[in-house]
Formats: C-alpha cells, structure tokens, sequence
C-alpha cells in the first residue's frame, strides 16, 4: 500500500462561492457522513474552541495584511519561479517553526502569519509541516523538509514523501513524539483561531490531520468542523472518512495508550 498526501485545489470554494459538487452527488461521501454533515450544520454553529485555564490566544490576524502578504508571496513567484521563491518564503519561519516543536523558544507572531499565507498559497508547505511532526528529524532534516516544500512535484521529491508517509503508516514500530505532535497541534489550533476564513482552513486541516496520526478521538470533528469552513478539502475530508472507518495508523493497532497532551 503506498499512501500520498492529497494535493486539492485551495481556493475553490474559498472566494465565498459553494462547492463544485452539490451536496447529495459530492463523490466519496456517504449517507451517513451526510447525516452528521446536517446534524453540524442544524446546531448552526461550528466546533468550539477552548482554552486551557483561562488562556488567551493571540490577537487575530488582520485579514488585509494576510491578504497583502499572499499578494506578495504570490507576486515573487510569478517573477523568480515557484522553487526559490518558496524556498526563500519558508525558510526562517521554518527554523522558528522546528525550534518551536523542541521547545527552545516560542513560534514567533511573524512566523505564523507566514505559515498561514504559505499554506494558503501553496499546499506543498502545507505537508512539509506535516512531516515535520509526523516523521523525526533524524529522517527528515529541514534540508528534506525545505525540499517538500520547494520542489514538491520533481518525481525524487514525491517518491521520497510517499515513502516516508508509507512507512509511517504501516510500520508498527514508528510511534509519534507525543510531546512534539501536541505542540504542533496547539501551535496549528493558535494559528486557526487566529487566522480568518479561508486562511485557517489548512491549520486545522493540518491538526486534525495529527490528532489522526496520534490516535486522538477528536481529529474526526477538526476534520468536521474544517470540512464545514470549506468542502473541497480533500486533506480533511481523508482524515474524516478514515477517522469514520475506524482507519488508523499501524502504531495504533499494536493496544498502546494514548498518552498525549491534547487542549481544545
């Protein structure tokens, strides 16, 4: 079995304009999936967030300001080329983002914002967080994870995720840094709530996606709750339809606890 990130289109439904397919003839998606789909959208109201005593997050994101720096990012691709301008897009925020995960310093505000508008902007980035969580740094160092992110179309570049998601899925013995994924999720749940529509769709596409791989009971209603911000994405509706067919990592099915630090 070879296992491949999805790589949907990420603006289709975002302009504010509804899915490409009407509800009852969406493909993959069956009857029961859509009598909770209409049980969540008769509550009128999505899945709420909550802190952990009395927390706050930060201040929200200024949706201009995530709006010019999309503008911006988008603009220097046009003009330098995809790979460099990705490259050089992701790669600071990626150093704050790796020390963030070891607990060496906190995830900068500015980094966030560049985290958001790259997933936004390109899904490549997008994954490349998702392996930093999911396989260890021994396996893919950041000069991996930057090529994820910059070439992610070159045939090496795709063997290679293919390989190590394969591998982290049917090997038994490759068991999540509980640590390391609770903070990813906690710093992806900060970014969403943080971040406006459509800009935390990909956030909390990448914490249900985690809570999945740690065998979280809750990654089902992230996954919910992003498929009702936006339908056509097909990251959260994997994990919806897995989490619903009780598919999970091979780690999971070996009776170990889960013993992670979760707080929504």
């Amino acid at each position: 079995m070879s296992y491949e990130m999805p790589y949907e289109q990420p603006h289709a439904s975002a302009r504010g304009g509804r899915g490409r397919y009407p509800r009852e003839t969406r493909p993959g998606r069956s009857r029961a999936e859509e009598r909770c789909f209409d049980e969540y959208r008769e509550q009128g109201r999505y899945l709420d967030f909550a802190c952990e005593d009395g927390e706050e997050f930060m201040d929200p994101f200024d949706y201009d300001e995530l709006e010019r720096m999309v503008a911006e990012f988008r603009e220097d691709r046009h003009r330098r080329g995809i790979q460099a301008a990705n490259a050089d897009w992701v790669d600071e925020p990626l150093d704050d983002w790796l020390e963030g995960l070891d607990g060496r310093s906190p995830v900068e505000r500015g980094t966030m914002m560049a985290l958001v508008t790259g997933m936004r902007e390109t899904l490549s980035i997008r994954d490349a967080l998702i392996l930093s969580l999911v396989i260890d740094e021994r396996h893919c160092p950041k000069s991996q994870l930057m090529e994820f992110a910059a070439r992610p179309h070159q045939a090496r570049t795709k063997r290679t995720m293919s390989r190590l998601l394969t591998w982290a899925f049917e090997d038994e013995g490759i068991v999540p840094d509980m640590d390391r994924c609770s903070t990813g999720v906690d710093l992806m749940l900060e970014m969403a709530i943080a971040a406006p529509v459509p800009y935390c769709v990909q956030p909390l596409a990448v914490a249900s996606y985690v809570l999945w791989w740690m065998g979280e009971p809750k990654a089902i209603e992230f996954a919910l709750q992003c498929l009702l911000l936006d339908e056509d994405c097909s990251l959260a509706a994997m994990i919806f339809s897995a989490a619903d067919r009780g598919v999970a990592p091979a780690w999971c099915q070996t009776g170990r606890p889960f013993d992670g630090r979760i707080v929504v």
